[in-house]
C-alpha cells in the first residue's frame, strides 16, 4: 500500500509513504494533516508479485502449474536468456487521485472503505503466497 505523487513519469522521490502491512485510518489522517505540498498524490495498493529462477524449463513450468492452482492468475515464463524467470502476480490492485493540489477528493466514510477494501486485498495476497507454499 502506498501514496505516491501522481505523475506519468517515473523518477526517485515518487514515494511518499508506503506500508507492507495493515494500515489504520489514522494513518491516512497523520499524513494527509502533515503534507503541506501542492502535489497531486494517488493511493496504491499493489498486488504480490514474486520471481523466481528456475534451474529448468519442466520445474518452471511445474511451478507455475502450482501458481495457478493457488490463485496466481498472472503468472508466466518471462525469460527464457541467461536464466528460466518465472512471475507470480497477484490481482488485487486498487488505484486512484486521492489528492489534487494539496487537497483531499474523498471523504472520510470513503478513506475508511479504501482502509477496509486495501486490508483485505493484502490478506488475499498473503494467503496466496501461504496456499502456493503449501503446494511447493
Amino acid at each position: 500500500i502506498l501514496l505516491m505523487v501522481d505523475q506519468d513519469k517515473k523518477s526517485s522521490g515518487l514515494f511518499l509513504w508506503k506500508s507492507h502491512e495493515k494500515i489504520d485510518l489514522s494513518v491516512f489522517r497523520k499524513f494527509f494533516e502533515s503534507f503541506k505540498e501542492k502535489f497531486s498524490i494517488k493511493f496504491k495498493c499493489e498486488p504480490p508479485i514474486i520471481h523466481v529462477v528456475c534451474k529448468t524449463i519442466n520445474d518452471a513450468e511445474e511451478l507455475l502449474e502450482k501458481g495457478f492452482k493457488s490463485g496466481w492468475k498472472k503468472s508466466g515464463i518471462i525469460s527464457l536468456r541467461k536464466n528460466i524467470v518465472l512471475e507470480l502476480h497477484g490481482t488485487e490492485k486498487l488505484e486512484f487521485p486521492i489528492l489534487k493540489d494539496g487537497k483531499i477528493l474523498v471523504e472520510d466514510q470513503f478513506l475508511k472503505l479504501i482502509v477496509e477494501k486495501s486490508n483485505k486485498k493484502l490478506e488475499k495476497g498473503w494467503d496466496k503466497i501461504v496456499s502456493l507454499e503449501k503446494l511447493i
